[in-house]
C-alpha cells in the first residue's frame, strides 16, 4: 500500500515539475501565452495524441483479452462520467446561491478529468514501456471525446444544438483510434514485423522509433502547456471560491470512489486486474482542461472553469496518490 502512495506521489511530482519551465516563461513574458497555448494546444491535438495511439497499438499484438478490456474500458469511461455528471448536476441544484452558468460549469467539471494531458503522461511515469496500458488509455480519451461533445456540451449550456455526434467523432484522437483498430484485429504490428530483415527492417523500426519519440512529448509538452496557463492566474482568488471546491470534491473524491466501488462489482463477473489501474487512475484524475475552452466559447463561467482546473491539479497531488492505495485492497487490484 506504501509503495503505491509513494509510487503515485513521485509520478504525480514529477508532471508538475514539467508545469514548471512553462510557468517561469510566462512568469518573464518571454513568450506571448495567449499565442504558445495555443500551438501547444493543436499540438497536442492533432500531432501527439494520434502518435500516442499508433505507438500504444502498433506495439500490442492482437488479443482477444485486451479487446474485451478495450470494450470494458470505453463503456466504464462513459458510464461513470455520465454517473457523476447527474449527480453534479443534481447537488448543485440543491445549492441556492449558484447561477446556472455556474452549475454547468460544476457539473462538468466534476465529470470530465484530464484524461489525455495527464492521465496518460502519469501513465507513462508509472509504467514506462508499458504500451498496454497507455492503449487503454487512449480507449479513454475516445470516450471522453464522445461524452464531451454530447452530454457535456448540453450540462454546461442547457442547449442541445451545442450537442455535436460529428465532433465527437471527427476529432484526431477517435480518427487515429479508428485507423489503429483495425491494425490490432488484423495484428499488423511492429512485434509481428520483428522477422523482417535488411532495409524493410531499418525503415519500419525508424518508424516505430519515430512514432514512439513524438508519443513522449506529450506528457512534457502538456505540462508545460499547464504552467503557461497556471501563470496567468492570480492565487489570490483561487481558494476563496467556495464553488471551486464542490467541483474538486466531485473530482478528486466522489468519481474515484464511485470508479472504486464499481471496480468491485465487475471483479464479481470478470478479471480487472489488467484494467484496474486505468480505470482508477482516469477517475482521479482533475478538473479537464477543455473545459476552460468550452466555457469561454460557450460565454459561461470561464473564470470558475480556470479556477476549477487549476485548485484540483494542485489538490491532485494528495489526492491521486491516496486514491491509488485503494488498488491494494480492490479485487484484482
Amino acid at each position: 500500500m506504501a509503495d503505491l502512495f509513494v509510487t503515485g506521489a513521485i509520478s504525480v511530482l514529477l508532471l508538475l515539475l514539467m508545469a514548471v519551465p512553462g510557468f517561469i516563461l510566462g512568469k518573464m513574458k518571454s513568450v506571448n501565452t495567449d499565442s504558445a497555448v495555443k500551438f501547444l494546444s493543436v499540438m497536442l491535438l492533432y500531432i501527439l495524441q494520434p502518435f500516442v495511439t499508433f505507438d500504444s497499438f502498433l506495439n500490442t499484438p492482437y488479443d482477444s483479452g485486451v479487446l474485451v478490456n478495450i470494450a470494458t474500458v470505453f463503456l466504464f469511461t462513459c458510464v461513470t462520467i455520465g454517473a457523476v455528471l447527474g449527480a453534479g448536476a443534481l447537488i448543485a441544484g440543491f445549492i441556492p446561491a449558484l447561477d446556472q452558468d455556474a452549475k454547468g460549469v460544476i457539473a462538468y467539471g466534476g465529470a470530465f478529468g484530464n484524461v489525455g494531458y495527464m492521465c496518460i503522461p502519469f501513465l507513462q511515469l508509472m509504467r514506462p514501456g508499458d504500451h498496454v496500458i497507455i492503449l487503454y488509455a487512449t480507449v479513454s480519451v475516445v470516450a471522453f471525446n464522445l461524452m464531451a461533445w454530447t452530454v457535456g456540451n448540453f450540462a454546461l449550456t442547457r442547449d442541445k444544438r451545442h450537442i455535436s455526434i460529428k465532433r465527437a467523432l471527427l476529432n484526431p484522437p477517435t480518427l487515429s483510434f479508428i485507423v489503429a483498430l483495425p491494425l490490432f484485429l488484423l495484428n499488423l504490428n511492429f512485434t509481428e514485423a520483428a522477422s523482417l530483415t535488411g532495409a524493410a527492417k531499418e525503415l519500419v523500426d525508424g518508424i516505430a522509433e519515430v512514432i514512439s519519440f513524438f508519443s513522449d512529448m506529450v506528457g512534457p509538452l502538456a505540462m508545460v502547456l499547464l504552467g503557461l496557463k497556471l501563470s496567468d492566474i492570480s492565487f489570490r482568488e483561487l481558494f476563496t471560491d467556495p464553488r471551486v471546491y464542490i467541483a474538486s470534491s466531485l473530482k478528486l473524491v466522489f468519481y474515484p470512489l464511485l470508479s472504486a466501488a464499481l471496480i468491485s462489482l465487475m471483479s464479481l463477473i470478470m478479471n480487472v486486474s489488467e484494467i484496474s489501474l486505468n480505470l482508477l487512475a482516469l477517475s482521479a484524475m482533475p478538473c479537464a482542461q477543455n473545459i476552460i475552452m468550452f466555457s469561454t466559447v460557450y460565454e459561461k463561467d470561464s473564470a470558475l472553469a480556470a479556477k476549477e482546473v487549476t485548485v484540483s491539479t494542485l489538490l491532485s497531488v494528495i489526492t491521486i496518490p491516496l486514491i491509488l492505495m485503494l488498488l491494494s485492497v480492490l479485487p484484482g487490484g
